[in-house]
């Protein structure tokens, strides 16, 4: 989200584009291209976005999807990247400390080595100071000390390929929310260990991000962006959840943006849209 409430997405070809907060759009060009591999993921930090690069290290956008300046360029290959309100917090394949999450302070750019080792999509639960990331080739998410790094949370084995990662609020608190290159769309509660399928036979799924505005969660697809909704007295990120999606029980999912019509979430039903494809599928869960 940019601070004039729009939506930034980054798109692994180099494109970023901005679009209006809505479901349904049909995105048209892209509003900038910084190369291959170079616009990977997003956080917004003080009202400014952050992207980090596989090419470069962490850049500082612009809201019209343009690149500011270089915040850091001595992480080597940044992917995922967030936040706890302070500082940035972005995995790397190496550095001044070598491979692994850094913090790193949004003014100066200064970095400093917080874990060694591979990482994928990230997540910072504030309140606990615990950084939630995904072990992708191992299948497993890793919780650490925002402070020490010392290692706090293992979900054992989830599947290969997990990805974005979101933290449950209000009646979701308790449950991380994960997205899958493989297609699949968890639910895990950090309690009781239980792992929930809310969708499967999707595309390539990777990052999440949480709309500030209304607390429904972005989840990204290889061709679109769908949105996912929270029950009443639930959210991904602000006390009050938001009310333009569809609720199915527990949670809704429609598309916010799409290049074409035709793939979907849930490959059900092949007359129908994407989005009815998705409701579809949700309602046979």
């Amino acid at each position: 989200m940019t601070s004039t409430g729009n939506v930034m997405v980054a798109d692994y070809t180099g494109t970023v584009r901005v679009l209006s907060d809505v479901d349904g759009q049909v995105v048209g060009a892209a509003n900038a291209n910084v190369g291959f591999a170079s616009a990977v993921g997003l956080t917004n930090l003080g009202g400014v976005v952050y992207m980090s690069s596989q090419n470069h290290s962490i850049f500082k956008m612009n809201n019209d999807g343009t690149i500011n300046s270089t915040l850091n360029n001595t992480i080597i290959s940044t992917t995922g990247i967030t936040n706890n309100g302070v500082d940035i917090f972005a995995d790397g394949n190496g550095g001044p400390g070598g491979a692994g999450i850094y913090r790193v302070n949004a003014t100066s750019g200064f970095a400093a080595l917080l874990v060694s080792g591979s990482f994928d999509g990230l997540t910072v639960d504030i309140a606990h100071g615990i950084i939630y990331a995904a072990a992708s080739s191992a299948g497993h998410v890793l919780g650490y000390s925002t402070v020490s790094g010392a290692l706090v949370f293992d979900s054992g084995s989830i599947d290969t390929g997990i990805d974005g990662i979101a933290i449950g609020q209000g009646t979701l608190a308790g449950n991380l929310f994960i997205n899958d290159n493989n297609g699949s769309l968890y639910e895990f509660n950090l309690g009781t260990s239980v792992l929930t399928t809310i969708a499967n036979g999707g595309s390539r799924g990777d990052f999440v991000a949480v709309d500030t505005s209304n607390g429904s969660l972005f989840i990204t697809q290889s061709d679109r962006v769908l949105r996912l909704t929270a029950p009443s007295g639930g959210s991904f990120a602000t006390p009050e959840p938001g009310t333009i999606v569809t609720m199915l029980g527990g949670v809704g999912l429609l598309a916010l943006g799409r290049r074409k019509r035709g793939s979907s979430l849930c490959g059900d039903n092949a007359g129908a849209t994407a989005e009815e494809r998705i409701v579809n599928r949700l309602a046979a869960l």
